[in-house]
Parts: C-alpha cells; sequence; structure tokens
C-alpha cells in the first residue's frame, strides 16, 4: 500500500484544562472538517456533547474518541483538516484549555496537532483551529 493510499480509522481528542474548569453543565461539541477547496469541506469526524454532565476541573486531562463521518477518507486527500470546537453555557462558565487533535490511519501512522491557551465562554463559543500536523 501506498503511503498516501493509508485509509483514516480513528480521530480523538484530548482536552487539558487549567486556569478555569469547564462547568458540568456546558455542552461540548467538536467537528472535525477537511477543506477540499476554498469553498468546500468534507465532514471527517465529530464528537457531540463530550464529556455528558461532566465537570472538567482544573487541572484535568479528557480524551475522547471522535465518530468517524468518511470511512474513505486517505492519507492523499487531506488538504487542510479543521477542527471546530462548541460550547454551549448553561449561564456563564468560561473554559481555559490546551487540546491535541490526532488522526490515525491503517498504515499505522498517526499524525497530531496541538494548540493552547484557548479561552472559551458564554460570549465567546467557538474555536476553529488548523491542523498544523
Amino acid at each position: 500500500m501506498a503511503a498516501g493510499d493509508a485509509k483514516l480509522v480513528r480521530a480523538s481528542i484530548t482536552f487539558f484544562t487549567h486556569n478555569d474548569n469547564k462547568d458540568h453543565d456546558t455542552v461540548l461539541n467538536v467537528l472535525v472538517k477537511n477543506k477540499v477547496s476554498m469553498f468546500l469541506s468534507e465532514d471527517l469526524a465529530k464528537g457531540e456533547n463530550l464529556g455528558g454532565d461532566q465537570e472538567f476541573s482544573d487541572p484535568s486531562t479528557h480524551q475522547f474518541d471522535l465518530s468517524l463521518l468518511s470511512t474513505t477518507t486517505t492519507i492523499a486527500d487531506l488538504n487542510v483538516p479543521v477542527v471546530n470546537i462548541h460550547i454551549q453555557p448553561n449561564g456563564h462558565d468560561r473554559w481555559i484549555f490546551d487540546y491535541t487533535l490526532a488522526l490515525a490511519f491503517d498504515n499505522g501512522k498517526t499524525f497530531s496537532s496541538s494548540e493552547s491557551g484557548i479561552v472559551l465562554d458564554q460570549d465567546n463559543r467557538d474555536h476553529t483551529g488548523v491542523f498544523q500536523g
């Protein structure tokens, strides 16, 4: 199998909470997309209501496997993977965290990308990060 033919078999995200927790009643959703062109993207993986009613205390680490939305995506298909992180607080909540997104392929290779110092709250509910792996 050529390296570019390896298929995406797993996507996971790990959150590292620091300085301010995520409340137990704040909903957390993640969507990973692949920019196919300037105006078109393909959904690769998602996680909805990650952690359920769990508080992410300060400090803490939480890892989640994301549901793959495509079973045919190969390494060669990836142009610009983008991760969207969205929270829905119940009232006021400020969450400060770092995260690592990992994409694993059926040839045994895993690529990861991390971003630090993200702050989301009731007024700023969305973060979009470009995969740097």
